[in-house]
């Protein structure tokens, strides 16, 4: 099988600061990948290097068996980018319609698009007049016509008010369903908690998991069955829990303990349907990683 993405090695600097150092990422399985870092450390870089629309100073990157370089990959990719993307004088039907023929999609899949986007009443509007969430919403209506197996996005919450950021949520878990994988930035650390647990900071030109960020405690929910096996796991490793429905355990963990928690479900075959960070934790690593940068710029 394909990878679908494979970073190896790559470097970028831009005069004599380097923004990315060595970046490895492989991803062989669909999933939504959080990529969280503080402006002006290199999320958009990295996600314009995967696009080819930078170039590394060292490495390759490949997608779904293909150098990046090779402009076929847009048949399977996409990257939703930043408004100035966007052409002022033209409306939103135009963009569509010229993504629609280079993708040769039809006028009735373009439509169906448009109005699960909720973009219809406005389409015939030129750019220059929309607001910042519509013009996000049109982004995205872009980066979907062509049925994107790989999907990259710069941050697509930015300007969307809370009822277009559940809608968008909405279609990102569809799309996960539907075997696509989403690479997205946002600094809307709460969202992000709604929509992945795979997170991967991007902190002094490397990549960093959730997982491999110290903090004392962390809290975990999981939903899973034969609860109380579980429970009792948790009392014999003193594991602090909160019973929230019969399916639902909520901990406060220290990394070793969430590590012997995790190695029990797996050993007892227990039946785990979700498990994720509880509600606050995400900000709580963000912080412990990139405040003392901050102070010290």
């Amino acid at each position: 099988m394909k990878e679908i993405l494979q970073i190896k090695n790559i470097c970028k600097s831009f005069g004599h600061q380097q923004v990315l150092a060595d970046i490895d990422l492989v991803i062989d399985k669909p999933e939504i990948i959080a990529l969280v870092a503080p402006n002006g450390s290199g999320k958009t870089t990295l996600l314009n290097l995967i696009a080819d629309i930078e170039v590394p100073d060292e490495g390759e990157i490949t997608v779904l068996g293909r150098p990046n370089v090779d402009y076929q990959i847009f048949y399977d990719m996409s990257y939703l980018q930043d408004p100035s993307i966007l052409y002022q004088h033209l409306t939103g039907w135009d963009h569509m319609e010229f993504i629609r023929r280079e993708h040769k999609k039809t006028k009735e899949e373009m439509l169906t698009l448009v109005e699960e986007l909720g973009m219809t009443h406005y389409m015939d509007k030129k750019v220059k007049n929309y607001s910042l969430g519509m013009k996000q919403h049109l982004l995205l209506g872009i980066a979907l016509m062509n049925n994107p197996k790989l999907l990259l996005m710069d941050e697509p919450l930015n300007g969307l008010d809370p009822c277009s950021v559940e809608q968008v949520r909405t279609i990102l878990e569809r799309l996960h369903q539907q075997g696509v994988t989403i690479i997205l930035s946002s600094h809307n650390l709460e969202e992000i908690e709604k929509v992945t647990d795979s997170i991967l900071f991007l902190h002094e030109g490397q990549l960093v998991s959730k997982e491999n960020i110290k903090v004392e405690e962390i809290e975990y929910e999981f939903i899973l069955a034969e609860q109380e096996l579980a429970v009792n796991f948790l009392e014999k490793i003193d594991v602090s829990y909160q019973i929230c429905s019969p399916y639902k355990i909520k901990g406060t963990f220290f990394s070793e303990q969430l590590l012997a928690f995790k190695a029990f479900c797996k050993e007892q075959e227990l039946t785990v349907f979700d498990q994720r960070m509880a509600k606050g934790t995400l900000e709580t690593m963000y912080f412990n990683l990139f405040a003392r940068t901050q102070r010290v710029s």
